[in-house]
């Protein structure tokens, strides 16, 4: 699930024709809010742990939830006795190879690609985020928000297979200029979903 906000105004790519001050300061402002904005959201809902991978940038409360989390998405991929306590790379590993093989599906290698991941505890907090951005009808178990460049979850739902199809829809959105239509995303995103076993 994704609700798209189209990216800031750049050079190549102005908004309208005319005074290109007003619209270079409008470009600032809007870089610098949304070079903010995930750390200044991770703060205000409290997150003070962040774990970096090559892709991503994932934002939990504690431990238990980041062990959670890489257990939920570890199926098909985890040896026995494998941990987040006894492995610290764990949840980088298991993420940025879900990100390649994603990458791969798609053909799709965006430069420069990041993103930012908020993992909840439960299915209520993923739906007050929901709502915070303005997002109307059902709320999905995982989205993806491509004003924020981010995928929240919960670690009560998460699998690999519902975070691949969220990093789809980021892969997608950083790919082309300007995000594509949604149907279009959902059919790449459930091209992901089918595939994702086989790789």
């Amino acid at each position: 699930m994704l609700q798209i906000i189209s990216r800031p105004p750049t050079p190549d790519r102005p908004a309208c024709a005319g005074s290109g001050r007003p619209l270079r300061a409008l470009a600032l402002v809007g870089l610098a809010l949304l070079l903010c904005c995930p750390r200044a959201f991770a703060a205000q809902a409290g997150w003070s742990n962040a774990y970096p991978t090559r892709y991503a940038t994932i934002y939990y409360a504690g431990d238990k939830d980041l062990s959670q989390f890489t257990r939920n998405i570890g199926s098909g991929m985890s040896f026995l006795g494998e941990s987040q306590d006894k492995n610290p790379m764990l949840a980088k590993n298991r993420v940025d190879r879900i990100v390649d093989v994603v990458m791969r599906l798609l053909d799709m290698n965006p430069p420069n690609f990041h993103f930012t991941v908020y993992v909840y505890q439960k299915r209520a907090d993923v739906e007050s985020a929901y709502r915070r951005l303005g997002m109307m009808g059902p709320v999905p178990p995982a989205f993806y928000a491509h004003q924020t460049e981010s995928i929240t979850v919960s670690v009560e739902e998460i699998t690999d297979g519902m975070l691949a199809h969220e990093i789809a829809h980021a892969v997608i959105c950083h790919h082309f200029p300007s995000p594509p239509p949604m149907k279009m995303q959902e059919i790449l995103a459930q091209y992901v979903d089918k595939h994702l076993g086989e790789e």
